[in-house]
């Protein structure tokens, strides 16, 4: 095989290989070493044999061989396991002599922590046989420049071969996230959740999130290859949770909050003593006017107020969200994504400590929903009580417009439409009684009925707005602890309007269960409630 088509498969195995050396020995140091192994190994068959009759079995019969000598040279054990006498590899014996001295190791270790462009000549001149020229002509270079990079990376291997390399506090300690999540619209391969779905992805955010890095001081961070590091950095700055700054540093773009139970607790407390005061001064008025919000003409299901008080309340809730208190704009912290989506990304990393249950104050909102045909709408918040699935990727408009044929009569019970009836029924968007059908979300089926049940929702008064401003700077502040000075705008964005945040209403819908005015849904009610669907919005 030519050296052009050999460092094409090298390319495309090098991943492929580390996740086989990682699989085999559990350990990140261990498995960059092997990896180093049986990729040198693989590299020198490319370039001795012609023809392949499979290549990728060949390629991994080398990574098995080469794992079966590691073993030996670990247990003493040399006859562990073999390669059969017809899948004997093609040997150098100097070559082999070199390449199992521990220094080797040193070298292959520190070559990785090269640059990708040196990584490139040094790999191709002293690995692939290449000459000067001849690198010179592939990477579109000059034979002066190659001359540079080449006595540049040898007095780089040279200093860092006799130094003890360290291993950041990420690759003893790597973090977990949770709580990913987004503020906006997500684009076609998803949010903050999907790009950052990996351990390395997570912990590469975290680690230029306080300091600018360059991708070889990421990797020492991490505690591993550059190698393993440059493409999933490259792909996070392309859909912007990572900035490149000069000298080639990184900065990551989203906030991350790194919670304690001391701050947690602090938190918990404000938001508690706030959802009491804003029961008090707004959301109690509400339970007195059951028959006004019954004749604005809302669908209620079973005729039952509590279940729309389950969606009036916390759809009232961003009733108390004041512009003339906002600090940040959302276009500060949103980043137009080469998906089409348009966010703010968002995650926690997360801490295990004993204190509040937050699985009890989950809330996933707000969800609008539209059909501009249709002149359609729904909103819809997720919290502990609802007992949905899926978050935001299963609230999807084409529900609602399947409801909205059932409330008007036009979506025949077939077998053309049983996977829409199927679906309304497990969401429990829809039940079957006794008396047939029933619709089991609030819905206002006209835009005059919407207009009139808006028209009934108390707005704030001026001493909700004072709180409001001090809850936020409450809030900021406790934030603020521990971020860097570039993520402030961060942390004003998801501190502001804390009133009518998803932590406000559900400690709102807590405190009312708790003091008795809200009564926990039916089973059979939960995953309707918190649900409101506008139709014939013209």
């Amino acid at each position: 095989m030519d050296k052009q088509q050999a460092d094409r498969v090298i390319k495309d195995y090098i991943k492929p290989l580390y996740g086989f050396a990682l699989n085999k020995t559990g350990k990140i140091a261990e498995a960059e070493e092997l990896a180093g192994r049986i990729t040198l190994e693989v590299y020198q068959a490319l370039l001795k044999k012609k023809e392949f009759l499979d290549l990728n079995r060949y390629v991994f019969k080398v990574a098995h061989y080469v794992w079966a000598k590691y073993i030996g040279e670990k247990v003493k054990v040399s006859n562990q396991l073999r390669v059969e006498e017809n899948e004997l590899m093609f040997r150098d014996k100097g070559f082999d002599e070199i390449i199992y001295q521990e220094t080797a190791g040193a070298l292959r270790r520190e070559i990785a922590f090269l640059s990708r462009q040196q990584r490139d000549i040094i790999v191709k001149y002293y690995y692939g046989g290449m000459k000067i020229n001849e690198i010179a002509a592939q990477m579109g270079l000059s034979n002066g420049t190659v001359k540079w990079h080449l006595f540049e990376a040898k007095k780089e291997l040279k200093h860092k071969m006799n130094t003890i390399r360290s291993m950041g506090n990420l690759g003893i300690n790597p973090i977990r996230m949770s709580n990913l999540g987004h503020s906006g619209s997500p684009g076609s391969k998803g949010d903050t959740s999907d790009f950052l779905a990996t351990s390395i992805r997570q912990n590469i955010a975290f680690s230029a999130y306080h300091k600018p890095l360059t991708v070889k001081e990421i990797a020492e961070e991490l505690g591993i290859s550059p190698v393993f590091v440059e493409d999933e950095v490259e792909a996070l700055e392309e859909y912007g949770f990572l900035d490149r700054l000069s000298g080639g540093k990184y900065r990551t773009n989203m906030y991350i909050e790194d919670p304690s139970q001391m701050k947690s607790e602090a938190l918990h407390r404000l938001f508690a003593e706030y959802a009491e005061f804003a029961v008090e001064h707004y959301y109690k008025a509400f339970f007195s006017m059951a028959e006004r919000f019954k004749e604005t003409g809302v669908y209620i299901p079973g005729e039952d107020i509590n279940l729309l008080w389950w969606s009036l309340i916390p759809y009232a809730g961003k009733q108390l969200s004041f512009k003339e208190l906002e600090r940040v704009s959302h276009q500060e912290v949103s980043v137009n994504r080469k998906d089409g989506g348009h966010y703010a990304a968002y995650a926690s990393i997360d801490r295990e400590f004993a204190g509040v249950e937050r699985s009890l104050y989950y809330f996933c909102g707000d969800m609008n929903r539209n059909s501009d045909e249709l002149a359609l709408k729904a909103w819809q918040v997720d919290t502990w009580w609802c007992g949905r699935q899926g978050g935001w990727r299963d609230n999807q408009i084409s529900d609602f417009i399947n409801l909205m044929h059932v409330v008007n009569g036009d979506l025949p019970q077939n077998y053309t439409n049983i996977d829409a009836y199927r679906r309304l029924f497990d969401k429990q968007y829809l039940l079957s009684t006794e008396s047939g059908l029933e619709v089991n979300i609030v819905y206002c089926k006209n835009k005059q009925v919407g207009e009139r049940l808006h028209a009934a929702i108390p707005r704030p008064s001026e001493q909700i707005k004072e709180a409001a401003s001090k809850l936020d700077q409450a809030v900021y502040r406790l934030h603020l602890e521990g971020q860097p000075e570039h993520a402030h705008k961060y942390v004003g964005y998801w501190s502001q309007n804390s009133m009518a945040s998803g932590a406000m209403r559900t400690c709102v819908l807590k405190h009312l269960i708790d003091i008795g005015m809200l009564e926990k849904p039916e089973p059979h009610r939960q995953k309707g409630i918190s649900t409101i669907m506008f139709m014939n919005q013209d």
